[in-house]
């Protein structure tokens, strides 16, 4: 008897660490991105009366004879299932769409994976969890490691927009201040009429230069010269432009307001000193599906990045006019802009079931893990970002109180076994008597 009382024992604990794992899912129903946890059971040994044997030519087998001896905790896993998306309409307040965890770290570097995207910004413009902890930026779509930067926002910057005086070297589909369409345009000079080609079937996507180049070529010894003068095209001599089928003219010499520069460049510094009146002040933040952050400032400027088709990160501004400013025609000046990302990083992990719960909706990685991807959201296999809301718990409450009452019956009848094998001992106490 006093082995059925160690089985029912087995059942009784077992039965006490699954109400445990319960308790803590359904305390958790709210929280951010929490992943529910499911206990499985598995049996212990068993004690062998006879191990069977096999059947002869003048007899059969025999199965083994066996008695269980209790109950034990296979494992302990975890959903990692998306949770619901709860919308709360500010903006960076993110849920990951698909695969992957955000980057954080802490004040030593540590980092740590979450899936909870409550951020916001400290008074140096870092992007931070609710705890503090500094969330890391992606300098690659794909990568074995994590870039060691942070995502950083200037609070207050100063943006300096001139003409561009490298203007003739610009292709027309590089220029950010007009949209140059190729074609010809027919012009009258000293009453003969010429033919001016913008680009070709050979050069569908010309310099300034060559278009430049192209004309004065065309309008030799007439007296009419095109040129680029401080970062705008100019001409000199009596010319009259009769039609096209490029806008070139329109977009050039002919712009209503000749002091918009064709190709503009920018110098953007954060500035230190609030109280400096060139100082544009960061009003709100934006978050697209790949995880880049736009900025918006108070005279309506818009600060983002972008990744090229070489997988570089770049600078893009729009100024308060609504001109895109790109790569290097964008000028950041000063290490704490210069350092700054705008970027997301997001991590992938061959095994995330293998992922240590810290707390704090933070994970950190374990021997079983394996190895760890890094790279921006809607990349490979990285899933994207949707801003205004965040991820909920994926706890189902129906399947909770369902284990809980399950679990509730599997201690009330060992605790039944139990009590048995005890009145059955006392009753073989008093033998005899």
């Amino acid at each position: 008897m006093s082995q059925a009382l160690h089985t029912s024992s087995t059942g009784i604990n077992a039965g006490q660490q699954q109400i445990n794992v319960i308790a803590n899912n359904v305390a958790n129903i709210n929280t951010t991105a929490y992943k529910s946890a499911n206990m499985t059971f598995e049996t212990l040994y068993s004690r062998n009366l006879s191990y069977g044997s096999a059947a002869t030519t003048e007899g059969g087998g025999t199965n083994p004879k066996q008695i269980g001896l209790g109950v034990k905790i296979g494992g302990i896993t975890r959903d990692f299932s998306s949770g619901d998306f709860v919308s709360t309409g500010r903006d960076m307040d993110l849920m990951i769409s698909g695969n992957g965890f955000f980057v954080v770290q802490d004040a030593e570097g540590k980092l740590y994976y979450t899936r909870d995207g409550v951020f916001s910004t400290d008074s140096e413009g870092n992007v931070v969890t609710q705890s503090g902890m500094k969330v890391v930026a992606a300098n690659s779509p794909y990568s074995n490691s994590s870039s060691g930067e942070t995502v950083k926002i200037p609070k207050n910057l100063s943006a300096t927009v001139t003409g561009d005086p490298g203007l003739g070297t610009k292709t027309i589909s590089q220029l950010n201040n007009a949209k140059i369409t190729t074609g010809t345009v027919t012009a009258t000079v000293n009453g003969r009429p010429y033919t001016l080609n913008v680009g070709s079937d050979d050069n569908p996507d010309p310099t300034i230069n060559d278009i430049i180049a192209s004309f004065n070529a065309t309008l030799d010894g007439t007296g009419v010269t095109f040129s680029v003068v401080d970062g705008r095209i100019q001409y000199t001599g009596d010319i009259t432009f009769d039609s096209a089928t490029s806008n070139f003219i329109g977009e050039t010499v002919g712009k209503s307001n000749p002091s918009d520069q064709l190709n503009q460049i920018v110098t953007i510094q954060e500035m230190v000193n609030y109280n400096d009146p060139n100082a544009i002040t960061l009003m709100s933040t934006t978050v697209d599906e790949n995880g880049i952050i736009a900025a918006t400032y108070s005279d309506g400027s818009i600060l983002t990045q972008y990744v090229d088709d070489t997988y570089t990160v770049h600078w893009k501004y729009t100024t308060s006019e609504g001109v895109t400013i790109r790569s290097g025609d964008v000028m950041a000046v000063g290490s704490s802009i210069e350092e700054s990302n705008f970027v997301l990083e997001l991590a992938t992990m061959v095994n995330e079931e293998g992922l240590v719960s810290t707390g704090s909706n933070l994970w950190e990685w374990a021997a079983n893990v394996g190895e760890i991807y890094y790279g921006m959201a809607g990349e490979v296999s990285f899933g994207s970002i949707e801003s205004g809301g965040y991820e909920g718990s994926n706890v189902d409450i129906a399947a909770e109180l369902t284990n809980m009452i399950t679990a509730q019956r599997m201690i009330q009848m060992n605790s039944r076994v139990f009590s048995t094998a005890s009145s059955i001992m006392e009753t073989l106490a008093y033998l005899g008597q």
